[in-house]
């Protein structure tokens, strides 16, 4: 970990030695958004709704010859107001590879890598409950990051590497924020995220990634924080086809043996889309969610009791998506059938979503 911490402030160290930097440009982008929502079951409602996020976005050239981004978002917070989040500042520094400064941003989570889906991918565009573990990632907290420079390696391989010095500092962090108390606990302190992708033939993308808490808490701890996952993306013609898995530990300490925890999750999804022309494309895909809860106690067993048992309970969703583009604008339609939505076993529920979106 010493060692990781050194790369990091010798990378930055050497960004500063030439910060002189030429004036560069500012932009705003955004996305202009209306959905419509009906949902099934036995929660019916309907919702409408219009997007309020904006992105500021600035780029320029230092002297000597590294470029630089900066982007910072407006978007909605709890209780009706909105918040200044979602920032970074990356450096690109040619054959030396890229150095990000981000704040709830730059996640290197592969669960949307696959990209399946006419509007968005599965679970991450829309579902009736949430899948846990499947969002696990760097970008909740503040970080920095290295990623190697484009084609250096064979195969299009190209890793990513992250380190999160503090998970107690709150995200929307200003200049000279003060972090909070970096204290330890079942998430641990700090936290490291790598990311390894390739492209080793034409319409083939793989790639993986790996999260992990340092330091957790000094409190015996019987299961450490991690998750993680891969993909497998292939296009041909028209078609393309995708299929990932993901995994989530959370932390356990050994008196939660004691009790109910949940133990573990693992989720996979398998999708085709299909571009039937330049307007229409459809997609459909599945994913399964296995939730595994803790059963009886070790210190029952370890009194001559019953094994240790594990209760599972598989939360399912099929999409199914169709975008049509009628020039500068989209029109979709989503539909999520789910089984045990939110771990809850004879929950079905089913959502509806009618959108547009218009380019600017």
């Amino acid at each position: 970990m010493n060692k990781i911490n050194k790369l990091f402030v010798v990378v930055l160290s050497s960004l500063i030695v030439s910060m002189n930097a030429f004036a560069g440009e500012l932009a705003v982008t955004g996305d202009a958004k209306a959905s419509y929502s009906i949902t099934g079951g036995d929660n019916r409602s309907v919702g409408l709704g219009v997007s309020n996020e904006l992105n500021f976005t600035a780029s320029g050239e230092l002297d000597n010859g590294f470029t630089w981004k900066y982007h910072t978002e407006i978007d909605s917070a709890a209780g009706g107001g909105s918040e200044n989040d979602d920032s970074a500042i990356i450096i690109g520094m040619g054959g030396l590879g890229t150095f990000g400064i981000c704040d709830s941003e730059c996640g290197l989570s592969t669960e949307t890598s696959m990209g399946i889906g006419a509007l968005g991918v599965g679970d991450d565009f829309a579902n009736t409950g949430a899948f846990v573990g499947n969002d696990i990632d760097i970008s909740s907290d503040a970080n920095v990051q290295y990623h190697t420079p484009a084609d250096a390696l064979p195969f299009g391989i190209a890793g990513k590497i992250a380190y999160a010095p503090n998970l107690a500092s709150t995200d929307a962090n200003s200049y000279k924020a003060i972090g909070g108390v970096n204290a330890q606990g079942l998430t641990g302190d700090s936290a490291m995220h790598y990311q390894l992708t390739a492209a080793p033939i034409d319409g083939l993308t793989i790639g993986a990634d790996y999260y992990k808490g340092q330091n957790t808490s000094t409190t015996p701890v019987n299961q450490k924080p991690e998750s993680g996952g891969y993909y497998a993306s292939y296009a041909i013609g028209n078609f393309k086809i995708g299929y990932h898995e993901r995994y989530h530990a959370p932390g356990l300490e050994t008196s939660a043996n004691t009790t109910a925890a949940d133990h573990s999750y693992v989720l996979d999804g398998i999708g085709i889309e299909f571009a039937v022309n330049d307007a229409l494309s459809v997609s459909y895909m599945e994913e399964t969610s296995q939730k595994k809860t803790k059963g009886a106690a070790i210190a029952v067993v370890a009194a001559g009791g019953s094994p240790i048992t594990r209760v599972t309970v598989d939360a399912e969703s099929k999409y199914l998506q169709a975008a049509y583009d009628i020039g500068g604008a989209t029109i979709g339609i989503a539909n999520v059938d789910s089984t045990n939505s939110g771990y809850t076993a004879g929950a079905d529920r089913k959502l509806t979503l009618l959108s547009l979106a218009l380019a600017f």
